[in-house]
């Protein structure tokens, strides 16, 4: 009989298990964390991708008509309704999040399975830069953007030249008129005189009335080759940004930089020029002809927009002119000696300086009623004239006729040019608001547009969105979007 053999096992037999065991473990648990953080990382990839991807059709969702005729980008947050709102906006980017996160569509669901079940759990905007923010800064970084590749230098310079001249010798503060008529308050002891001995002399107050009369009441017809043509649009300007209370954002974008200094100013004029109308160069389709005249007067109607702008040329032209007599010696002594005449002829010689004042006043006055003539219908005038450029001798103010040369001049500042002028002279907030009335006037002209608002609409917004998976983590992230 055979006997078993027994086997006896050492102690150290079973040791590969034990380390295999070991090892299984902690390759598990790193296989788990690496699970884990792959996870974590798509969660978090796909949060971006799909933040981003729903900022960038905000983004997309720019005013078409406004880009058409302003070449700006801006959402209009009222999306053609007549209820504007920044949380429009947030609605529309809680929408293209959720379908980029979903995948919906049945196309979608044979390609697509959302195997890290986020859910955008809400959305808060913190920030946006409207149009009109900070005096309209906003809007103006756009436009200057837009221009600053269009215009020279070298032209810019020249502007800046004209406005410091305008500022230097006072053409836009100086009141010609009211001096006028301060001069002529003094001659009226001796038309007292006259009128109480029965002298059949003519008035010495009424020196020049033709021209002063045209001035205070119809300078228009006189300027204007043909009145009748003048465009009578007229409007309510209390349904425009300029007048009503406006909808406000938190100003503009930290992360822009815009100087808005005296050149960004002179840029944003040009802007404006090149896409408002004004008289001769009327703007096809707008609901006010004298676009830019608008800008500088505010007024409710074409007719009374170019008034006030003919006005300040006015005022502008004969603050000029006088300077240009008051410094002629020539010209100085010609008004002198017909001074001298008409005071011998009156027999009031005390009053000679008095006339001496008029005369100089009126004969400035009847210059730029010419000047205001030749610029309206194309010609070009100096800022501040030579010998050469002066027009009326001074028999004008005593037969001054209602017509004027059909030459055109051809030398100094053009219509545009003096607007460029006027503009550089006005409070930028106060262009920038007037603009924006414009392009409400013409954009509520087109198809769905007929509640649009220059404030409601944006170029820049900040949101904060918070993702939570299925397992309850929420994730935080802060987009910025803008043109």
């Amino acid at each position: 009989m055979k006997k078993r053999k027994t086997i006896q096992r050492k102690e150290t037999d079973g040791y590969l298990t034990v380390f295999l065991s070991l090892i299984l473990s902690i390759m598990l648990s790193l296989c788990l964390m690496l699970v884990l953080g792959a996870r974590e990382n798509s969660r978090r990839m796909e949060i971006e991708c799909v933040t981003d991807i729903g900022m960038d059709s905000i983004l997309a969702e720019y005013h078409r008509e406004l880009l058409r005729q302003y070449d700006l980008f801006f959402i209009d947050t009222s999306y053609g309704t007549a209820n504007a709102s920044y949380y429009q906006t947030a609605s529309h980017l809680q929408d293209y999040i959720a379908y980029n996160l979903g995948g919906e569509e049945i196309f979608l669901q044979t390609l697509y399975r959302n195997l890290l079940k986020l859910e955008l759990e809400g959305i808060d905007i913190t920030a946006v830069s409207a149009a009109s923010d900070d005096g309209g800064a906003v809007l103006r970084r756009q436009a200057v953007d837009v221009m600053y590749q269009r215009v020279g230098i070298s032209y810019l310079k020249q502007i800046e030249n004209w406005v410091n001249t305008t500022r230097e010798y006072g053409l836009d503060t100086r009141d010609v008129m009211q001096e006028r008529e301060k001069s002529v308050k003094q001659l009226e002891e001796w038309d007292a005189f006259f009128e109480s001995s029965g002298d059949e002399s003519e008035s010495a107050k009424d020196l020049g009335n033709k021209v002063v009369s045209i001035w205070e009441t119809g300078v228009l017809s006189f300027v204007v080759k043909d009145p009748d043509k003048l465009s009578a649009c007229k409007i309510n300007e209390q349904q425009y940004l300029s007048s009503r209370q406006l909808l406000q954002g938190t100003g503009m974008n930290p992360a822009v930089t815009f100087e808005d200094g005296f050149w960004e100013q002179l840029v944003f004029h040009e802007y404006i020029l090149a896409h408002t109308g004004r008289y001769n160069q009327e703007k096809e389709d707008s609901l006010l002809k004298y676009q830019t005249e608008y800008i500088l007067s505010g007024k409710s109607s074409d007719l009374e927009n170019l008034k006030s702008v003919v006005y300040k040329l006015l005022g502008i032209r004969a603050a000029a002119n006088l300077i240009h007599l008051l410094s002629s010696e020539e010209k100085c002594m010609i008004v002198e000696s017909a001074a001298s005449i008409i005071a011998a002829l009156l027999t009031i010689p005390e009053a000679e300086p008095v006339f001496v004042v008029v005369l100089i006043l009126t004969w400035a006055m009847a210059e730029s009623l010419y000047d205001i003539s030749q610029l309206l219908e194309g010609g070009r005038v100096p800022l501040l004239k030579s010998e050469a450029d002066w027009h009326y001798g001074l028999e004008v103010i005593f037969d001054f006729g209602g017509s004027t040369e059909e030459k055109k001049e051809t030398s100094g500042l053009s219509y545009n040019d003096y607007l460029r002028v006027m503009l550089c002279l006005q409070d930028k907030q106060t262009t920038t608001y007037r603009l924006m009335d414009i392009m409400e006037m013409d954009i509520r002209q087109t198809p769905g547009n007929k509640n649009f608002r220059m404030d409601c609409c944006i170029d820049s917004l900040t949101a904060s969105l918070i993702y939570r998976g299925a397992d309850g983590k929420s994730y935080h992230i802060v987009r910025s979007g803008d043109y």
